[in-house]
């Protein structure tokens, strides 16, 4: 190969790694973001789980609800500091701060998520 050509060799791979890092740094491009997911429990101040409770990602459309056992699991995620809001009928909401990390088949565990009554109690 000549001179010439290494050249337009060298200029073409260095345009395709451009490229291919572009991507990686762009929070747009499919497949390279960093998402993960909170995973928890929703309880009553008695440690009694709180069934169809909504559980949100602060500020994105993420949400999920609890199950019969009070577990919920959000998914996609992105990475870095979080808020995570639960709401139940009859409950005050709560909001609880919790970091995502992207960890291979794992998520993060907010742990439980007690709400108060919002009624008191007589």
């Amino acid at each position: 190969m000549h001179r010439g050509m290494k050249a337009i060799v060298a200029a073409a791979l260095g345009a395709v790694l451009a490229w291919s890092l572009a991507g990686c740094a762009n929070p747009n491009y499919i497949g390279v973001q960093d998402y993960g997911y909170i995973v928890g429990n929703v309880v009553d101040q008695n440690g009694k789980p709180i069934p169809n409770a909504l559980v949100t990602a602060t500020g994105t459309n993420n949400t999920a609800r609890s199950g019969a056992d009070g577990g919920f699991n959000i998914q996609n995620v992105a990475t870095g500091e979080q808020t995570v809001t639960a709401n139940a009928a009859g409950y005050q909401p709560l909001a609880t701060p919790v970091t995502v990390i992207v960890v291979q088949n794992q998520g993060v565990q907010a742990g439980n998520i007690v709400l108060q009554s919002a009624t008191p109690a007589t």
